[in-house]
């Protein structure tokens, strides 16, 4: 069973390479030999791949010969063309099995091998009358169609195995996706659990303020653990950068989407000071959802690293050709090269009693990517401003490419 698939893959191989029916009515046409054949040659068959019979010798595609019977068969021993237009006025042809089985006079069979240098078959004509086969050029042409013939074979069969290694890849990662889904949503029930249980603790009367805050911590942990959930979920769908597409969308629409994700944010962090002002005023091509997780990304990076009473302002706005999305981290006070890295840690603050948690910008610069946005930092009279600014109209090849730097200091 094996053999016989091989067989098939073999006149499969040479049935993909669209050039064969030329090539063998080219041969016919030029040697006048009226049957011509790729042949599939092995320690134990001789096959037909592709054929081009005038003479009625009934051989088609998939058919045989006893290989004993055939001169192709010597060729696969000495890997040598052969040649003669008239077998029976030939001292070395005229007794030989092969003419005289198949009534043959002239005959023309030249090796095929893969690019890699392996023996594959034969590229032969044949005829019952004489003929003028045996010219330099007549074997030479027939040396190029067989060496085209052997490449275009190692070119197939290449790809099949990209194919190959390709479909293997695609059913890891649908696997991968799967467990990826799965266990986000396990996580899902316990982290709401344990988000609702956070808030009733917190709200309990007469709890003690280093317990509340600890309570917050919590809180404020959960609902990050929430978001690396999703982010995870995205990655396993390949969402971030190639999966959602950008879409024009209205003013109106995006600014709605900001306010809502904004709002979002002020009542998971009931404790904490925010100053928001959404001025969209200009259609954005973009995609809305990722816009907002960005923009979330940034404001729980910033409140890692501000003193907890400090007023956080959040600007969304745009020009004639620009969206900006803008928070203002005040005491927060930053050198050039603090932010080169997206997941580097600040030095720490003044009085802190415990050293700051590390910038995660990561999510967050994956899809100022897509949009050909970066984000930036600079200092401000009363601390720092991150920055993201993106086109409001954004070409395919810009938001395909890297960006220019992943997180730039200005």
């Amino acid at each position: 069973m094996h053999v016989q698939n091989q067989v098939q893959r073999d006149i499969d191989a040479v049935s993909r390479v669209a050039a064969v029916p030329k090539i063998l009515e080219v041969i016919t046409r030029t040697t006048g030999l009226r049957f011509a054949a790729v042949a599939r040659v092995t320690d134990d068959d001789w096959t037909a791949c592709a054929v081009r019979d005038e003479i009625a010798f009934g051989l088609q595609p998939g058919g045989t010969l006893e290989l004993g019977t055939t001169i192709c068969n010597e060729i696969r021993q000495h890997r040598q063309p052969v040649v003669f237009g008239h077998a029976s006025a030939n001292p070395q042809f005229a007794d030989h099995q092969t003419p005289r089985l198949y009534g043959l006079e002239s005959y023309i069979s030249v090796p095929i091998h893969r690019a890699s240098g392996e023996f594959f078959g034969t590229l032969c004509a044949i005829d019952p009358l004489p003929s003028r086969v045996e010219s330099p050029e007549t074997l030479q042409m027939m040396e190029l169609f067989a060496e085209l013939i052997g490449a275009q074979l190692e070119s197939d069969e290449r790809h099949a195995l990209s194919q190959a290694a390709l479909h293997t890849a695609l059913d890891v990662a649908k696997l991968r996706e799967r467990f990826i889904n799965e266990v986000s949503d396990d996580l899902k029930a316990p982290i709401q659990a344990l988000v609702m249980d956070a808030y009733l603790i917190k709200t309990t009367p007469g709890l003690d303020a280093d317990t509340r805050e600890l309570v917050a911590d919590m809180e404020a942990n959960l609902w990050r653990m929430a978001a690396l959930v999703g982010g995870i979920v995205d990655f396993s769908h390949d969402k971030l950068v190639t999966g959602g597409p950008l879409v024009r969308t209205p003013a109106g629409m995006l600014a709605g989407e900001l306010q809502r994700v904004l709002s979002q944010v002020a009542s998971a962090y009931p404790q904490r000071a925010l100053a928001t002002v959404v001025q969209v005023d200009a259609d954005v091509e973009c995609d809305p959802a990722r816009l907002g997780q960005l923009l979330v990304n940034l404001a729980l990076n910033v409140f890692r690293h501000v003193a907890a009473d400090a007023i956080v302002s959040i600007e969304v706005a745009t020009t004639a050709d620009t969206l900006t999305l803008a928070l203002d981290a005040p005491g927060l006070v930053l050198s050039g090269d603090e932010l080169d890295s997206v997941t580097g840690p600040l030095s720490p603050r003044a009085g802190a009693t415990r050293g700051p948690r590390s910038w995660d910008f990561f999510i967050a610069d994956e899809i100022a990517r897509a949009h050909a946005g970066r984000i930036t930092v600079r200092p401000t009279s009363g601390g720092s401003r991150l920055s993201f600014a993106m086109p409001l109209q954004v070409a395919q090849d810009a938001a395909a490419a890297p960006s220019a730097a992943t997180l730039a200091s200005v």
